[in-house]
């Protein structure tokens, strides 16, 4: 089938996401890019926007749901940290007179 050029003004952001998908399919090609996504879209292969997931159920709380031992707790990971001692290392630096520049005569 023949293709015949057109003028396409897309937002900022669909672009960005149009040359991400074009550089993805290996191709590079915008106009590709386009093409198949419009083929796609007439024979139903990009479906419906996926119903929202509920979270429900996929967290387990601890045993101090209300956090009410959360200050002891963090009080004693950061008494914890100061015990190990702290290792501090700094890069050297050249110690000496600075290099006289030499004057061309």
């Amino acid at each position: 089938m023949s293709k015949k050029a057109i003028s396409l003004t897309l937002e900022e952001s669909n672009l960005l996401w149009l040359k991400a998908r074009a550089r993805a399919d290996g191709k590079g090609s915008l106009s590709d890019a386009v093409d198949r996504l419009i083929a796609e879209a007439r024979a139903g292969r990009l479906g419906a926007a996926a119903p929202a997931r509920s979270v429900v159920g996929t967290i387990d709380l601890g045993e101090d749901p209300l956090l009410e031992s959360a200050d002891d707790h963090v009080r004693s990971l950061f008494t914890g940290s100061l015990a190990r001692g702290l290792w501090v290392s700094e890069p050297r630096s050249g110690y000496g007179a600075p290099r006289k520049k030499r004057t061309r005569t």
